[in-house]
């Protein structure tokens, strides 16, 4: 139908409009109403392009060209094909403040971020004078600093670490303490151990003996340190008797007993954390007992069962310090097995000297045994010996060359001889050279009847208590009148007195060797050989003997 004007009504039919449709508003409804392809309830643009006021068209082709500001409060799609906008950077009027690259991002102002994810291991072009501050600021105080090495952090005494905002793994270096400590979350704790240093000792040697005061300087020393004493021969460590703590630099600590066989030692100084520093080879034990007897035999030919006397061992001490001797074998001094391989003698630990009974052997035997000397710490040991026989040695009151002496030259035992004689009218003496001994007498018509000449020996000689034989030598003999005679003789013979002991003399023997057994009650006893001659008038005697000894028939000469 034709319509010119038309009021509000309702149009149930299609209504063709060929001029200009103005309306002041389109109500949406299923009806179209088109002006080349306008759709009110869309506002569809169907057809050509259709410009929308100043500056913005839509175009047939689907597109839209805005010259003013676009505003909205989303973007839908991806925005691939979104074309004259640099979408790879941000800016801040014309300066490009973040540029994106192949890599990442790059950022040439300052990033604020609330939080970061991830380990940051890939960040690069952190300059190491940033600072990095977090919400522990009355902590970390310091900036992180490694331009020159060192990691630079925060630096307070204990108390300066109280009542601020900590978390579990700040960490800090406490001045007061020297050690670099971390908050666990409820407590500071420290970092490794601290570093005590040892610079000396004073003194640096001393006798060993336990209780000696030793003054220990150095650095970073903590109350309750404790101090021990190292071998450097064997590692062995003995702690100190007692540490007392004068400062951070200073220790006291009275020595343990350390031995000469391990020094020198080193000091160590552990602090309580378990910081330690060891001064090594610092401190002297002093020096071990010297003997002054040489090792090896001190007594030979010891007659079994005799009581020894006159044997000791010596040993002085460089420190001044007090001898001491002790057995370290089982021989000299056990009972174990006497005679065959054990002593039972007595050593007095103060001064060395063995006493007691020699062994009573069966055959000769020498007793090997070590001696210690001991000052108390440090110890000296030395081997030593005694020959014990069961048969001693011939004792030689004279021993002429034609039985391998030397005769009167030897005074070993017999230290030389003299003679005596009676009756002014005769003549006698008596001599002893390096062959034999001999003693005369001659007489005339005025001399009496009983005349004497006798040659002994000036010092008694102890007769061995094993000793069972006598034997002499007799090498010439004469006399006209009366006869001559030889013995042992108790006491000095004198004028007509031999002073024979009874049971060890014999007359008119003539010569010869004679062996004649040695009386119970001499042996053990001392005794003079005395040789002579007795005559009347008219006589001429005299009487020589090569060889005169006493022995054992176990050990014959």
């Amino acid at each position: 139908m034709a319509l010119t004007k038309a009021t509000e009504k309702s149009i149930s039919d299609n209504l063709q409009i060929s001029g200009i449709a103005t309306a002041t508003n389109f109500k949406t409804g299923s009806t179209n109403v088109h002006s080349v392809g306008v759709e009110a309830a869309g506002v569809n643009v169907l057809g050509g392009d259709t410009p929308i006021g100043s500056g913005s068209t839509i175009y047939d082709d689907g597109g839209a060209r805005f010259s003013g500001v676009v505003t909205a409060t989303s973007f839908h799609g991806d925005g691939g094909s979104l074309t004259g906008i640099d979408a790879s950077s941000l800016k801040s009027g014309s300066d490009i403040k973040a540029q994106a690259n192949p890599h990442g991002v790059v950022i040439t102002g300052v990033a604020t971020a609330t939080s970061f994810v991830g380990d940051g291991s890939g960040l690069i072009g952190v300059a190491s004078t940033d600072f990095i501050i977090t919400g522990t600021a009355a902590t970390f105080t310091n900036k992180v600093d490694i331009s020159d090495g060192t990691l630079e952090i925060p630096v307070g005494n204990t108390s300066a670490r109280t009542g601020v905002n900590t978390s579990a793994g700040d960490f800090r270096y406490n001045n007061q303490t020297g050690k670099v400590e971390f908050y666990n979350g409820s407590a500071w704790e420290n970092i490794g151990n601290s570093q005590p240093l040892v610079n000396n000792i004073s003194p640096t040697s001393f006798s060993g003996a336990a209780g000696t005061s030793i003054t220990i300087v150095g650095q970073n020393f903590v109350n309750g340190a404790n101090v021990h004493f190292v071998s450097s021969i064997n590692g062995s460590s003995t702690a100190a008797g007692s540490v007392a703590f004068v400062n951070s630099g200073i220790l006291t600590a009275t020595t343990p007993q350390l031995t000469v066989a391990g020094e020198p030692y080193g000091v160590k100084v552990t602090n309580p954390d378990g910081g330690q520093t060891l001064l090594e080879a610092a401190l002297d034990a002093g020096s071990s007992p010297t003997f002054t007897t040489a090792a090896g035999s001190i007594g030979s030919g010891i007659q079994k069962s005799t009581t020894l006397s006159g044997i000791a061992v010596t040993a002085t001490d460089p420190d001044g310090q007090a001898v001491t001797y002790s057995e370290v074998t089982s021989v000299l001094t056990s009972n174990a097995n006497t005679p065959a391989a054990t002593m039972n003698l007595t050593l007095n630990s103060s001064t060395g000297a063995i006493t007691g009974t020699a062994p009573n052997v069966s055959s000769d035997t020498t007793y090997n045994f070590t001696i210690r000397a001991s000052d108390g710490v440090n110890t000296t040991d030395r081997n030593f010996s005694l020959g014990i026989q069961a048969a001693s040695d011939p004792v030689y009151f004279f021993r002429g060359s034609a039985h391998g002496g030397t005769g009167a030259s030897d005074t070993s035992v017999v230290t030389s001889w003299g003679t005596t004689g009676n009756n002014s009218h005769s003549s006698g003496s008596g001599n002893a050279n390096n062959d034999r001994l001999y003693v005369y007498k001659n007489g005339s018509g005025s001399t009496g009847v009983g005349i004497h000449q006798y040659l002994y020996s000036t010092n008694a000689v102890t007769i061995p208590a094993d000793h069972d034989k006598f034997k002499v030598v007799i090498s010439s003999y004469s006399n006209n009148t009366h006869g001559n005679s030889y013995g042992w003789s108790g006491n000095t013979p004198s004028g007509t007195s031999n002073h024979y002991v009874g049971g060890a003399n014999w007359s008119y023997r003539g010569t010869g060797t004679f062996i004649d057994n040695i009386p119970d009650a001499m042996k053990g006893n001392a005794y003079r050989f005395t040789i002579g001659v007795y005559c009347g008038q008219y006589c001429n005697s005299q009487h020589q003997a090569t060889l005169a000894v006493t022995y054992n028939s176990a050990n014959p000469p």
